[in-house]
């Protein structure tokens, strides 16, 4: 298993957040765009580390009825989430995918393009 680097830390920290059982809002949006770009991944890896590393396993959390809304800590991202090397995107189906991809759309507003 591949460690993962601080900015790899920073984007699935900062990715989490669509997947809190919270309102997500304006800032959050901004937020994770500001992290998207400080880390300088290129639109391809943003979206393969959406999609294959980050929500595979934090999607349950929006299907849960006590899903989380505090966040996860930096220690458990790094034992549950791992890189995923595959650029090709598996962007999987059904409501939860509907709405990451809806919320993704009001973080790729705030990025240049090529990230929508």
């Amino acid at each position: 298993m591949k460690a993962a680097d601080p900015n790899r830390l920073k984007i699935w920290q900062a990715l989490s957040s669509l997947f809190l059982d919270t309102e997500i809002d304006a800032l959050t949006y901004d937020y994770i765009a500001r992290v998207i770009l400080e880390t300088s991944y290129s639109p391809k890896v943003i979206h393969s580390i959406l999609w294959n590393e980050v929500f595979p396993v934090l999607e349950a959390n929006l299907r849960s009825v006590a899903g989380e809304w505090a966040g996860w800590t930096d220690e458990w991202l790094l034992e549950q989430l791992t890189i995923n090397d595959q650029l090709e995107v598996r962007k999987p189906s059904g409501s939860i995918a509907v709405e990451i991809a809806r919320c993704w759309n009001h973080v790729a507003t705030r990025l240049p393009p090529g990230y929508a």
